[in-house]
């Protein structure tokens, strides 16, 4: 972000003390506290529905959260004289979750638990809501399927794509079996989706947008909220911790437990984030990846990520065997 998108402050009632660059926006030092200014990928219309999830939060007694702030007419997003679409935020001095420090990475769970407690709006607008999550799972084992088709036609295989082509069927099996397991539950998952109307999802909780301010945590990047089953943030959040400590089984099993003492799950909210954990998501990203990518020089990277992920399917197989239990 350039120099030139400070101009955008002159929208605000801001008293501007300080700015900073940072990875992706300016650090704002203002009178009335922190702040950030950022690009936006969104519509005003989104915008509103973050802040109306955030307010929801704020009124159930949590306040550190990076709310949206209005400009001068009252709008949440500006827009400079390119026609890009910047918003400011509320910010939080502290430091994002240490994904290697297990004690943070187990209050990070029990966070969640707490948002998810008070992350449900009256009326839900079909604008957000996610897809149903079988036919998400049956897309994209179509997309696998047509990954596949793809490779087998090359005639000079790079060393990523015959590795690909090896390692196929165990993830394609893997993927058949979630999509399986979900269809016998999916009378349950409308039944608790229905009794869970409201319900709002963060969309993208990681270790990058939670903020570790001393004895307090902050969490931000709320871009990606919508209605769906609260139960996905878990998942994303434990997938991406787990792939980091090697599935490691006490560490998994302990961040269920430690979001489950704050929010119990429903069984079939537990048999949900078996088979979203038993899908083979990391494949099917570097797969996408790989697709969308340039065929005529295939990164080492993929290759790499490919043999660390066949590597870590021992372990992660255990812990799926674990939490089946």
């Amino acid at each position: 972000m350039n120099d030139r998108a400070l101009k955008v402050l002159e929208q605000y009632e801001l008293d501007i003390i300080n700015t900073r660059r940072g990875r992706g926006c300016w650090y704002l030092e203002t009178s009335g506290g922190p702040g950030i200014l950022s690009e936006y990928a969104g519509t005003e219309n989104r915008a509103q529905f973050q802040n109306r999830v955030m307010r929801a939060i704020c009124e159930g007694g949590y306040g550190n959260v990076d709310e949206i702030l209005p400009n001068k007419e009252g709008a949440l997003v500006s827009r400079d004289w390119e026609e890009k679409r910047y918003v400011v935020k509320k910010w939080y001095p502290g430091r994002e979750c240490d994904p290697s420090n297990e004690a943070e990475v187990l209050r990070t769970v029990e966070n969640l638990a707490r948002l998810h407690q008070l992350m449900k709006l009256e009326e839900e607008d079909a604008c957000y809501c996610a897809r149903p999550p079988l036919e998400e799972l049956r897309a994209w084992n179509a997309q696998l399927r047509k990954i596949r088709t793809f490779v087998r036609t090359r005639q000079r295989k790079s060393a990523f794509e015959q590795l690909f082509l090896e390692s196929y069927d165990t993830y394609l099996a893997q993927a058949a079996e979630a999509v399986s397991q979900l269809s016998r539950v999916s009378g349950l998952l409308e039944e608790l989706r229905s009794d869970r109307s409201g319900c709002v999802c963060h969309g993208d909780y990681s270790h990058h947008h939670v903020l570790i301010c001393g004895y307090e945590i902050a969490t931000t990047g709320f871009d990606s909220c919508r209605f769906d089953f609260q139960v996905n943030d878990l998942y994303r959040f434990m997938r991406k911790i787990l792939e980091k400590h090697d599935w490691n089984t006490r560490l998994g099993m302990r961040m269920l437990e430690s979001y489950m003492r704050v929010r119990p799950l429903a069984r079939t909210e537990r048999r949900l984030l078996y088979v979203r954990l038993l899908y083979p998501e990391r494949f099917r990203k570097l797969a996408g990846t790989y697709y969308g990518g340039n065929k005529a020089w295939i990164s080492r990277r993929y290759l790499d990520k490919l043999i660390n992920m066949n590597r870590q399917e021992r372990a992660r197989a255990e812990f799926l065997r674990q939490m089946e239990q």
